[in-house]
Order: structure tokens, then C-alpha cells, then sequence
């Protein structure tokens, strides 16, 4: 751990002083060509010199010139081609520019960060857009992966700017930045008829070779009508190996227990997991721009942008229980003083493996139409409507394995033991690493087919609707008193709704079929005859009903637990149906494990499983919530300079006007179940809660750009910026974690509260004032040092809240005291910093470019061990590095971008009010990647690109460097393959 330390810190300091000795290069800002311009020029806030690019490297020297002429502090990235972006993602290309970090997940570029801030606003052209993935949520823990840009295909995007400074004609949402997808503009393309496309193979780690592809069609009527249209295809594979324990929130410190008597006190994960998770992403894209000059002075456009995509996650993994299953230490564990396990022998009272499956689908389809109009006069003006849908779906299948001896219902009081060769405990050693190894004492359990017990199975889903609509109106008056300072006005005014429909289920087995009772209806309690988790611990409700109650089951008082009848079978062992099981290679361990394939269908695969019980989906409407969100927006501003002017200055105000309407539930105070427990179920009468929120944002903007001479040139921006809050946090009921207790007593095969999440209502947006001041030096025909300043005042920051709640249960005593962590508006902070890059094309064919970003933020926020903690996702350091050749039609670059360890949030457990906070911090990240290309033909070139080519995991520790928390491998991604032009 000391070497690794050393060696990322002497690359950063390395890295940092070679961009600094280049005076730091410039944002690999290559903004759009005509033929990849938004549709209109009096739709952006600010003019771009029309450039045509052919290539990367002309895209770089696009960039400049835009840069150069730009108002307002942007990056910006653009295709070198008709349907060829920089990279396979567009997160990927985004994190060359400076001040731009992405996340990853499964070896994909994820969200992207603008200075460290993810509260960012996506928009297309300039105007509302939504991916599909604004609510996607992977596995039961629901790990959040959304606003992710993975979901947009990259083949049918012109270009992407990201404006680091605002005026007021931008749409406001942005707390960090506003990233504007940019379609092309039919129009613009040089030929009459245009044909291009590519055809490639790609390839993660040890999977398949999978397609992918784009098509791209433009026909050109005549100069005043043209019609361009893209198709896309991608299929890929990616396997990663995980560790993982987040999604688990019973951890503990005090008092473990040791063998022998004694206790220990160390960080103990409830459960560690170590995942083989293989997931599959199919993506179907398609646009559409129609480009019609009504007149020489009226152009009408229309945009559609469609995608539709496919993920399907299989996980399996083995669960290493540490605070849980009677989990005992062996004498002789390794602790260093902060409380962190080194190495250490573990036994307790059983082992799991667990199979997941989840489908999930998200379709989305934006629609845009503009009508601008400007005859030269002093006036002009456009009106843009917009309406954007989406729907996401998916369904997920869960499978536990018992390694241990398990103990199921049988009308007995002893029970059935199906497994009854496994042995009656588990014990593994651990070895401590950012990936630690465990090892098991009796390897055999996990693969002898006679001990190896189909435990659990369960099925849930979620179902979301987005729709966003909005319709504005812009003017420009160039007055007649302004001519000698070239003072243009500009006013305009926005409506726009946003709605979110977002439902929750269950599947429940109805168990009515097998004589379960309705305690509800005969009023004897708060319980009906349908279940969750089909397990066979779990006997009948009604053995708790009092004896000679009619249609009770033959069992003892209170022997749901005890002698309770069989009601949920049969019970199947690898030995009984062994084409149920998979054998696979998990952390290390040979283990069976559910099939995951047979899972692929998951209400079928449940159905099936237990054909005679008839099964249901029931809506969980604590999870579930509708939003609608009403914007009424205005704006004035002034604009003094013009192109031949060595200023411009840039004035103005844009209010905003929000109204919110939030359709919740909440527990009522005698609720009563579609389920026989309150975790066995979903709540039948839940209280409705409607929240009205109203709240209006102004927000002031001035920037100014001087040209000291024709070669330097100095930008100042000050604005004040706003960022809604996740819609998530915002609708999101009480969702309980429980689990069974195997703890010799009175609980013992009873399911307890452990910990709980919620959203809140009350949540406030994101407000900040900011200011930037940057100096760029342009010189040669593609050169540029820039430095910069930027400085952050952030009111507000949503932070998580953990506290004590009692939550019914299973237990006898009917509830237990957990922790419930929700979110909460917290202190603000400020984020500073620095921002150096450089760029330049030598004459040989060679260039570079790159960028360094230092960061500082703080809050007063505070956890157990830390004060005033960063802000959230903030790297202090990042730089990115790149370096190309092209001529002769060869073409090769080498790109690498490494980003500093951020710090993530709290996490927060506990027993009672005996809790704990510790900060999640994601590691330092160093990725490499190239490409090669050669032009067989003027219209055909044969290209090949390598991602990650180190294979670079990612992680997460907890508190201590030390103390890991979640690791996922990177595999080294391959995209073969062809890609031509033909203009007609």
C-alpha cells in the first residue's frame, strides 16, 4: 500500500509539473463544424465561426478558432466525421477537457463532472432532454447509476458543448456546468446526396466479439431543403469482478465477538460480497433533422432523437458474513489502530451464494421543432417547442444458496434439513487488500450437489414514465442608438412541465391456494395470505392465530417458526434438480450457484418455479411517486461588441419560476399488509401525502471577453446558477432493509429490522454564485496556453441524515431500533481552483494537447473522524494527456486522463442509537487509452482502438485507505473495423 501511495503521487507530481512547464494545454475543445452545428445560430447563446472538419486534427484547430471567438467560457467536443465521435462513449471524450472527470461503472464512463460537480443539466440543442436512465438503479440495494451519457448513442450526436459559464439565454439547471448534445444540420452538408457509416466489431476482457454499427444518409432537395438521418446499433459484453458490502447496512465496531469468550473491536461488515457480474447492453439509435429555409429569411427545423436500450445484469455472488450470522472472530486476528481487519479467521453460522438477474429497458424519444426568422433588420426572433418521453422498465430475479445446513418447515418441530451433508458453520480467512482474498476452510461445501440448498427466491421491478414538454420564444433588437457600440437586446420567455411517473413492485405469491388465512378480513390481524420472499424457513402466518381458530394449519401456538407445515415447495438441492445450478469461479472459490440464464425472465422463471401458486405483481407505493414540475422562466440581456470589436460584454437576468407537485405515501399509523409481515409484503392502506412547493430563482449574469492584442486574449464571468434536486431524493417513500436472524433465542429464523432509506420532500435546489477569469495566448496556426481561475459559492448541499427509527418486524418483541438515513439540505461550501492546458500541431504531423485541473473545496460538514469535508466528487488533481500523428493517411494517438481520490459521502450504521459515520472516498483513477488508423481509400479507413489498455480497476475505501469497501476490475476493450464516406 506505502509503494502504491508513493508511486500515484510521484505521477501526479510529475504530470503536474510537465503541464506545467507547457503552461497547460488547451481543452480539447473541438467544437462543431457547420455540418455539425445546432440547428440554428439564433438558438445559441453565443456565434461560432463555421469550420469544416475532416479529421482530428482539423477538429482541434476547429477548436481553437471557436474558443477564439467564442463569449462565454466553453468546452466543447465534436465528430471528425459524419457518425465518428472521438471515442465509442461520449463521457469518454469528455474527460479530455479541462475541468470535465466522469464516473465509471462496469468499465464504462458514466456521469460526468464538471470542476468536480455532478449536479450538472444535460440538454439537447440547447433545449430539455432525457436519456432513459435519469432513475436507473442496479441490484436490490438499488446502487444509484443515474444521469448517466451511456445511454446516448454516439454515432447520431454532431458535437457536445459544455459551458462552464452562463448567460441568461442558457437554460438554467446546472450547478456545475450545462452539457448541450448537439444534432447536425442537414443543410450544411456539402454534397447533394451524402452516404457514410462504419462497420465494427468490439470486444471487452475474455468475451465475444459483439457488432456494432452506423448508418448516415443525407439528401439535399435543394439549397433552401435537405433531410439527414442516422441508424445505430451497438451490442456489447463487459464482465467484471466485484467486491462489494455497500449495499448491506448493518455493519458494526464495538465488541465483536471472539472464540473463547472476549470481544474485539473492529470495522465489520454486515456481509462482504465477491460478485462475477457479467452484463450485456444493446442499443438501438436513430435521428432525424429536416432543414427547410421557408424564405431568406425564415428557416424551419425539426429534430428527432430516438434510442432505445437493452441492459441485462447477471450477477453471482458469495456472501462472507463479519457482524452477522453469529459471526465470531478466531483468537489471533490482525488489527491495526484504526480499527481495520488485516488478516483474521471468521466462523459463523452460514454461507450463501446469491444469483441476480436483472432486464431492464429504457426508450426514449426527443422531439424538437424551431422557426427562426431574421431578415438583416433589427429584429429578429425564434419560437422552439420541445417534448421529450421516456420509459424505463425492469425486472429483477434473486436467488439464495445455502452452503450451511438449513433448516426449512416440515410440520415438525425438529424441521427439514434438505442439505444435510453441508456442515453446520463456515469458516473463511481473510487477507486485507483493495481487493482482499478469502479463503475457505472446507472448500468442498460450496460443490458437493447434496449441500448446496435453493434458500430463497424473489422477484420485484420498477416502471417510470418521464415526460418533459416546453415551448419558448427569443427576440434580438439590434436599437438604432446602439449601431456605433453594436448593442444587441435580447429578451425571451419559457414554459416547460416535467412529469415522472414512477411505480414499484413486488411479486407476491398468493398463498390463499395452500389454506393460508386472511387475517385481515376475519379481523384478527394486519396480515393477508400473499408473500414475498418464498423460502422455506418461513411457515404459515396463521400458526400465530390462536388455536381453534378456523382453517388454522395443525401446529403449535406461535409455531410459524417451529412446526409449522410446509408452505411454500418444493425444496431443491444441486443433488435433486442439479439443471438448476451453474458451477462458476467467484473471488477465488468453485461454487454452484442458481442458474442465472434460467433467470432471464423473471416473473416466468418464479411462476415456474412454484407452478402451484398462483403469483401476482402488487405496486409498492411507499417506493412509488409522481412528480410534476411547472417552470415559467424570463430574460433580458445585453450584448455590447462585435466581431471586429476587441471587447465584448455580456449582461443579464434570468428569472425562474418553479411550482412542484409530489404525490407520496407514507405509513399510516395502523397499517395493514398485501403480504403476512410488513417485510413480507407491501402496505395496503398507505397515506396519501401531497406536497406543493413554489419557489422563484434570479439569476444575475455578467461576463466580458478583452483582446489585449491579436494574439492574447482575457475572459471574466460572474453568475449566480441553480441545479433542481434528484427527483429520486425528492419522491422516494421509506424503503426497509431486514434479515434473518440466526442468533441462538427467542428471534432466532425471525426477520429483524436492520437499517432504512427514504427521500424528503423538503429538499431545496442547488444555489450558487460564481466567478471565473481566464487569459489564453493563441499563436501559430493551431497553438494556445490558457490559465484560468474559478471560484464557487455554493449555499446549500443535500447530505444524508442518520438516525435511530423503530420499524416493525418479525421479531417477538414486533419491532426493532435500526438507523434510517435520509437525505436532508445541509451546509454549503466553496470549491476553488485552477485550471492550466496547452495545445499545439507541429508541422511534421505530430501534436498535443493537454490540461491540468486543481480543485480545492470545502463544507462544514463533519463525520466521526473528518470536518469540514470536500464537496462530493471533488478530485483536487486531474490532468489529461494526449498526444497524435497524422499524415500520409496513417493515424495514431495515445490518450491518457488520471483524476485525484475524491471523497464520496458518508456512510452511516450502527445498532440503536449506538451509530457510526464514515466517508466513502473513490480511489485515484489512471486510465490509458489509443487508436490507430489508416485510410485505405479517401472514403474508407480501417481503424482500431484500444480502451483501457492497463485494465484499471476502481475502488472505494471507507475512512482509512486500508479499510476497502468497493472494487470492481477493468478489462481492456477492443473496437476493430471500417469506416466510410461517400458524397454524391
Amino acid at each position: 500500500m506505502i509503494s502504491k501511495t508513493y508511486a500515484t503521487r510521484a505521477a501526479l507530481m510529475a504530470a503536474a509539473s510537465t503541464v506545467v512547464l507547457l503552461s497547460a494545454g488547451q481543452a480539447l475543445a473541438q467544437t462543431a463544424a457547420t455540418d455539425a452545428a445546432a440547428p440554428a445560430a439564433a438558438q445559441e447563446p453565443s456565434e461560432v465561426e463555421a469550420v469544416i472538419v475532416t479529421g482530428f486534427r482539423a477538429s482541434l484547430q476547429s477548436a481553437l478558432n471557436a474558443k477564439k471567438n467564442s463569449n462565454l467560457i466553453i468546452e466543447s467536443v465534436t465528430a471528425e466525421d459524419m457518425g465518428k465521435f472521438p471515442d465509442q462513449n461520449i463521457a469518454e471524450s469528455l474527460q479530455r477537457l479541462p475541468g470535465v472527470q466522469i464516473d465509471r461503472e462496469n468499465g464504462q464512463g458514466t456521469k460526468v463532472r464538471i470542476r468536480g460537480l455532478d449536479q450538472n443539466v444535460t440538454v439537447l440543442n440547447n433545449d430539455i432532454f432525457v436519456s432513459g436512465l435519469e432513475l436507473f438503479r442496479l441490484g436490490e440495494g438499488k446502487t444509484k447509476q443515474t444521469n448517466s451519457l451511456e445511454g446516448i448513442p454516439s454515432e447520431l450526436i454532431g458535437g457536445v458543448d459544455v459551458y462552464k459559464s452562463p448567460d441568461a439565454s442558457l437554460l438554467e439547471g446546472g450547478l456545475g456546468g450545462v452539457v448541450n448534445l448537439k444534432t447536425r444540420n442537414a443543410r450544411s452538408l456539402r454534397d447533394d446526396v451524402t452516404i457514410a457509416g462504419d462497420l465494427r466489431g468490439n470486444k471487452a476482457g475474455d468475451t465475444d466479439w459483439n457488432p456494432t454499427g452506423s448508418l448516415v444518409l443525407g439528401y439535399k432537395f435543394s439549397d433552401r431543403f435537405a433531410v439527414l438521418g442516422t441508424i445505430s446499433y451497438d451490442k456489447t459484453e463487459i464482465h467484471t469482478d466485484v467486491l462489494g458490502g455497500e449495499n448491506r447496512g448493518g455493519w458494526a465496531f464495538n465488541d465483536r465477538p471472539v472464540v473463547g469468550g472476549g470481544t474485539l473491536d473492529v470495522w465489520s461488515p454486515e456481509y462482504r460480497y465477491a460478485t462475477y457480474r457479467d452484463q450485456e447492453r444493446e442499443r438501438l439509435g436513430a435521428s432525424v433533422n429536416l432543414d427547410f429555409a421557408l424564405t431568406d429569411s425564415v428557416q424551419l427545423t425539426a429534430d428527432w432523437f430516438h434510442s432505445d436500450l437493452k441492459i441485462k445484469t447477471s450477477e453471482a455472488s458469495i456472501k462472507f458474513p463479519f457482524a452477522n450470522e453469529n459471526a465470531t472472530y478466531a483468537t489471533g486476528a490482525t488489527v491495526d489502530g484504526d480499527g481495520v481487519l488485516q488478516s483474521g479467521t471468521v466462523t459463523a453460522n452460514s454461507a450463501e451464494g446469491t444469483s441476480y438477474f436483472q432486464d431492464a429497458e429504457a426508450k426514449t424519444d426527443n422531439f424538437q421543432f424551431a422557426l427562426n426568422w431574421d431578415n438583416g433588420g433589427r429584429l429578429s426572433g425564434s419560437v422552439r417547442a420541445a417534448y421529450s418521453t421516456a420509459d424505463y422498465t425492469s425486472a429483477s430475479a434473486n436467488n439464495d444458496v445455502r452452503y450451511t445446513q438449513y433448516t426449512v418447515r416440515n410440520g415438525t418441530s425438529a424441521g427439514l434439513v434438505p442439505n444435510a451433508t453441508a456442515p453446520a458453520t463456515f469458516t473463511f480467512s481473510y487477507a486485507n487488500g483493495d481487493n482482499p482474498k478469502f479463503t475457505p476452510a472446507n472448500p468442498a461445501q460450496f460443490t458437493t450437489p447434496s449441500s448446496v440448498f435453493a434458500k430463497s427466491h424473489w422477484v420485484f421491478g420498477e416502471d417510470t414514465q418521464i415526460d418533459n414538454t416546453s415551448i419558448r420564444g427569443d427576440l434580438k433588437f439590434r436599437p438604432e442608438f446602439g449601431e456605433s457600440g453594436n448593442l444587441v437586446l435580447s429578451a425571451g420567455a419559457r414554459y416547460a412541465e416535467r412529469k415522472i411517473d414512477s411505480e414499484f413492485w413486488q411479486l407476491l405469491a398468493d398463498y390463499s391456494v395452500k389454506g393460508e388465512l386472511n387475517a385481515h378480513a376475519l379481523g384478527l390481524g394486519d396480515w393477508t395470505p400473499y408473500g414475498y420472499f418464498q423460502d422455506g424457513a418461513i411457515g404459515y402466518a396463521s400458526c400465530n392465530l390462536p388455536v381453534g381458530t378456523p382453517g388454522r394449519p395443525t401446529c403449535s401456538a406461535g409455531g410459524r417458526f417451529g412446526d409449522s407445515p410446509a408452505l411454500i415447495t418444493p425444496y431443491q438441492t444441486a443433488a435433486t434438480n442439479p439443471e438448476r445450478f451453474e458451477t462458476l469461479t467467484v473471488g477465488g472459490i468453485t461454487a454452484l450457484f442458481q442458474n442465472r440464464s434460467q433467470m432471464s425472465n423473471p416473473v416466468a422463471w418464479l411462476s415456474n418455479l412454484y407452478s402451484s401458486t398462483p403469483f401476482k405483481k402488487f405496486v409498492d407505493p411507499i417506493q412509488s411517486f409522481r412528480i410534476k414540475e411547472k417552470t415559467t422562466t424570463g430574460y433580458a440581456m445585453a450584448d455590447l461588441g462585435g466581431r471586429d470589436d476587441r471587447y465584448h460584454v455580456n449582461a443579464g437576468v434570468r428569472v425562474v419560476r418553479t411550482e412542484l407537485n409530489i404525490d407520496s405515501s407514507d405509513t399510516p399509523a395502523s397499517p395493514w399488509y398485501w403480504g403476512t409481515d410488513s417485510w413480507n409484503g407491501v402496505i395496503a392502506n398507505p397515506d396519501s401525502i401531497k406536497t406543493t412547493r413554489e419557489y422563484t430563482d434570479v439569476l444575475p449574469s455578467a461576463s466580458a471577453v478583452f483582446d489585449i492584442n491579436d494574439t492574447d486574449k482575457v475572459r471574466v464571468s460572474a453568475a449566480r446558477v441553480v441545479s433542481r434536486q434528484d427527483l429520486f431524493q425528492l419522491g422516494q417513500g421509506a424503503s426497509y432493509n431486514y434479515t434473518r436472524s440466526t442468533t441462538p433465542g427467542p428471534n432466532q429464523d425471525r426477520f429483524l429490522y436492520t437499517n432504512g432509506s427514504g427521500g424528503n420532500t423538503q429538499l431545496d435546489p442547488y444555489r450558487a454564485s460564481q466567478f471565473d477569469i481566464a487569459y489564453e495566448r493563441y499563436f501559430g496556426a493551431s497553438g494556445i496556453v490558457s490559465g484560468a481561475f474559478f471560484y464557487k459559492s455554493v449555499d446549500s448541499f443535500i447530505q444524508d441524515e442518520t438516525a435511530p427509527r423503530t420499524v416493525a418486524d418479525g421479531s417477538v418483541e414486533g419491532a426493532t431500533l435500526g438507523i434510517f438515513t435520509q437525505p436532508i439540505n445541509g451546509e454549503g461550501g466553496t470549491i476553488k481552483g485552477i485550471e492550466l492546458a496547452a495545445q499545439y500541431a507541429f508541422e511534421n504531423g505530430f501534436g498535443f494537447n493537454a490540461n491540468y485541473t486543481y480543485s480545492d473545496s470545502e463544507t462544514d460538514k463533519s463525520n466521526d473522524y473528518d470536518s469540514n469535508l470536500p464537496i462530493p466528487g471533488v478530485a483536487k488533481h486531474a490532468f489529461n494527456l494526449q498526444g497524435y500523428y497524422e499524415g500520409h493517411g496513417f493515424e495514431a494517438r495515445v490518450s491518457y486522463a488520471w483524476r485525484d481520490k475524491s471523497y464520496q459521502g458518508d456512510f452511516s450504521f450502527g445498532s440503536g442509537t449506538d451509530t457510526h459515520r464514515l466517508g466513502t472516498w473513490e480511489r485515484a483513477y489512471g486510465q490509458l487509452d489509443a487508436q490507430v488508423g489508416y485510410a485505405v481509400t479517401p472514403a474508407i479507413k480501417i481503424v482500431l482502438e484500444g480502451i483501457n489498455l492497463t485494465e484499471e480497476p476502481t475502488g472505494r475505501y471507507l475512512q482509512w485507505e486500508n479499510l476497502p469497501f468497493r472494487y470492481a476490475t477493468g478489462d481492456r476493450r477492443i473496437v476493430l473495423g471500417a469506416r466510410f464516406k461517400l458524397g454524391l
